[in-house]
């Protein structure tokens, strides 16, 4: 019973990080299937770290593993 008193306690603050989880998930994976290049060359390693590294790895492969300029060829 006390268990289930602490899980409640704890919601307001775990529902907005799995948001962000999930939002941060989408969001990268999204860019990933997108972009034609990515550093490293290898997408199925970046996949793995978006999808295992929870908040973490979305956020590395936003800030490290784009390449400039490797858009998925929406370009005018």
């Amino acid at each position: 019973m006390g268990d289930e008193i602490e899980i409640r306690e704890a919601l307001p603050f775990l529902i907005p990080l799995l948001i962000l989880q999930v939002v941060l998930l989408v969001v990268a994976l999204v860019d990933l299937v997108k972009r034609e290049r990515v550093r490293g060359g290898n997408k199925v390693i970046w996949g793995v770290v978006i999808v295992l590294v929870n908040i973490i790895g979305p956020v590395v492969y936003l800030l490290a593993g784009r390449l400039e300029g490797a858009d998925s060829g929406d370009q005018d």
